[in-house]
């Protein structure tokens, strides 16, 4: 963890309400993992805003720079709008890598072959660099799920995608080759209509690992999946919810463990989201006391 003064090198509104900014921060560039934070000081607001890092320089080839990070943010307040307003040039204060991410079981052993990522609007952000990391080696079924067409990840569609092929640092990078893409929109504009864990149990079967981040509702829904239910809903056996990760995005005070503003409670106790997490087993978690 370190607090660096860094270089904004491009920020763009990808999406409505929607920003990609580009961040120049080697240390943190080379060494974050997937589903890791950094915490912003968005003006003279006391808090720092933590941010998923969405993806990292030295994965993503030549163009894109070296010792550079993307965030990926909604403006939903004064500080993401402070945020969203930082021009090209302009210093800002970063605390990271922060956090526990995803962890990926090796694939010698034949049971992690396949992976599963659920995705509930804004909550793409992290899975991105996830699946950098390791669609190498595994079989990878992205499932995004939003309100309507143009809040879907961009670049997985390219007839809503950015089209200005003169700003390469403003696009939103493809999805690594070889990614299965599940759009799922809750107006029906694209894909499959309703919500993303509608036709999660139509993967389950497949996937050996899943991985998440979204909203409360739709972790809620996951837990809720239960084994009995599924096999006589669908007419099949076997069907659960296996080995699933997911990403909690709580408020928080200090961001690495100091102030025990992010507290949530599991079955193994109380836990931090900001040091013992973000990423928690979805079965650890007691849910009904989880506030967001």
């Amino acid at each position: 963890m370190k607090q660096n003064l860094c270089t904004v090198v491009s920020n763009v509104e990808v999406m409505p309400d929607i920003h990609l900014m580009w961040i120049k921060t080697p240390n943190i560039a080379c060494s974050v993992l997937p589903g890791q934070f950094i915490t912003v000081r968005c003006g003279d607001f006391t808090l720092r805003r933590p941010f998923s890092v969405h993806q990292a320089s030295p994965l993503m080839g030549e163009d894109s720079g070296e010792g550079e990070i993307a965030l990926l943010f909604k403006v939903t307040g004064k500080g993401t709008l402070w945020l969203s307003e930082r021009q090209t040039g302009e210093g800002i204060d970063i605390l990271g890598p922060l956090g526990e991410g995803f962890s990926i079981a090796p694939t010698k052993s034949g049971q992690s072959k396949h992976l599963l990522l659920v995705a509930g609007g804004i909550g793409i952000a992290p899975l991105v660099l996830l699946m950098q990391y390791a669609s190498s080696q595994h079989q990878i079924t992205l499932i995004h799920g939003a309100s309507t067409a143009n809040q879907l990840y961009p670049s997985a569609l390219p007839k809503i995608g950015p089209s200005s092929a003169g700003k390469k640092r403003s696009k939103l990078s493809p999805l690594p080759t070889g990614v299965q893409f599940i759009p799922v929109t809750e107006d029906g504009s694209m894909g499959k209509k309703g919500m993303a864990t509608d036709i999660l149990p139509d993967f389950l079967d497949w996937a050996d690992q899943v991985y998440a981040c979204g909203p409360l509702e739709m972790y809620e829904a996951m837990a809720e999946m239960s084994l009995p239910a599924l096999s006589i809903a669908e007419g099949r056996s076997n069907l659960k919810l296996r080995k699933c990760q997911v990403s909690l995005e709580v408020r928080m005070g200090c961001g690495f463990g100091a102030c025990y503003g992010c507290t949530i409670n599991t079955n193994q106790g109380l836990k931090q989201v900001c040091r013992d997490g973000p990423v928690f087993e979805l079965d650890d978690i007691i849910w009904q006391e989880v506030r967001i």
